[in-house]
């Protein structure tokens, strides 16, 4: 992303809030304004979407301290650190969160840069941004967005009522022009960077005007973002792993299809189970009646199929054949003609003729019935013919050689 928002709250939420849209690409400011209070954030939800939001929180209610340490910073010594700060802080620890920089060393002490606010107030102004879908990517103290100086130089830029003011690497704070000047001579730098015209500064150092600087607060603030990596978005106020763009474009979507298949697969796997079931089922019945039919053969359900078709094919030679051949020649009839149900089969087998009584929705279903079986070379002869209700009755002879 090109265009950064930088939204910069105060200690209350009812202090003026400012905020900046920057574009990183052409260096250049593309809005910016200035809320009343913290219920005006709404404002801002639609300049948030596709932009990468920075919220500046005010140098007064951060604070920053280089810790030493018995030796080099390690995993233990992050859980002592709380201990450690116990006798340089005023409050309980307990009610602080403490952020993690970047270790460093003080000649040859061992030390470690923390930021260390309110944790309840950090988690107030977090929820506020969350409730408002606004998606917070970094966490800093304002000030800590000045250039930083060499040499014990002091950078300077006025903001509100406030001077925000950066000393070397990793001191910051808030002075209030009312005692600003009992500040800047007890600090002592070796001289003054202002950023914004600086009549009201004490002669405490000498003065270097940044005058082709002088610009929005926040626009210098967006233009040094990249020159820290310090967040105070970890631990407990670590950010959420973002989603790809895509997902949250088509999650509902893809949720939707999801569950459709999901359920697509049960409804499936419910009728596959069922099918099985009816299977195994038809399958028992056929080797019952395989077993009904002849009567000491063993049975091998794998092979019934095969086992049923020998058996027909002996039949076929015997006297029997001539039955099963004029039945077999019929069953052929049903995937030709629909509506055709045969009631009763009586066999001659000294003629070779089998007479059929069946039923059939029209006359004309009779007639398909003939020509299929004549087709078949067998010799048909009609019946009579007579209407029952809404079915037509009647008899067919099929004879084959005697």
């Amino acid at each position: 992303m090109t265009e950064k928002l930088v939204i910069r709250v105060g200690q209350s939420h009812q202090n003026p809030i400012h905020w900046l849209i920057y574009s990183s690409s052409d260096e250049q400011i593309i809005a910016s304004g200035e809320l009343d209070n913290a219920e005006q954030l709404a404002q801002l939800s639609d300049k948030a979407v596709s932009r990468d939001v920075s919220l500046l929180l005010s140098a007064s209610q951060v604070q920053l301290k280089r810790v030493p340490l018995p030796t080099k910073w390690n995993r233990k010594l992050e859980q002592a650190l709380p201990f450690m700060l116990e006798e340089q802080i005023a409050c309980d620890v307990d009610e602080l969160f403490i952020a993690i920089g970047q270790p460093t060393l003080d000649g040859e002490q061992h030390c470690i840069d923390v930021a260390i606010c309110n944790k309840q107030w950090l988690k107030d102004w977090l929820s506020v941004f969350n409730e408002l879908d606004i998606e917070l990517t970094r966490v800093v103290p304002d000030a800590l967005l000045l250039p930083e100086q060499q040499d014990n130089g002091l950078s300077m830029i006025e903001l509100g009522q406030q001077w925000l003011c950066r000393l070397g690497q990793w001191h910051i704070s808030a002075i209030e022009k009312s005692w600003g000047a009992d500040y800047l001579y007890a600090l002592q730098p070796s001289k003054i960077v202002h950023y914004s015209p600086a009549e009201g500064i004490p002669d405490v150092a000498p003065k270097e005007a940044k005058e082709s600087e002088y610009e929005l607060p926040l626009a210098l603030f967006a233009k040094h973002l990249n020159s820290t990596s310090f967040n105070l978005r970890q631990g407990v106020f670590a950010a959420k792993k973002k989603q790809p763009q895509w997902w949250r474009d088509w999650r509902s979507g893809l949720l939707a299809a999801s569950i459709t298949i999901g359920c697509f697969v049960i409804v499936k796997g419910a009728q596959l189970v069922m099918l099985q079931t009816q299977a195994d089922e038809l399958k028992a019945q056929a080797v019952a009646t395989y077993q009904q039919a002849f009567p000491g053969k063993v049975v091998r359900p794998h092979l019934l199929k095969k086992q049923i078709e020998g058996e027909l094919a002996g039949l076929g030679n015997t006297e029997h054949g001539g039955f099963l051949e004029l039945t077999n020649h019929l069953v052929a009839v049903y995937g030709e003609v629909e509506d055709f149900t045969p009631e009763t089969l009586r066999y001659d087998r000294r003629r070779n003729e089998l007479r059929i009584r069946a039923r059939a929705s029209g006359f004309q279903v009779f007639g398909q019935v003939k020509a299929v079986l004549e087709q078949r070379g067998l010799t048909v002869q009609q019946g009579s013919l007579n209407n029952d209700g809404d079915v037509v009755i009647g008899e067919i002879r099929l004879r084959g050689d005697s």
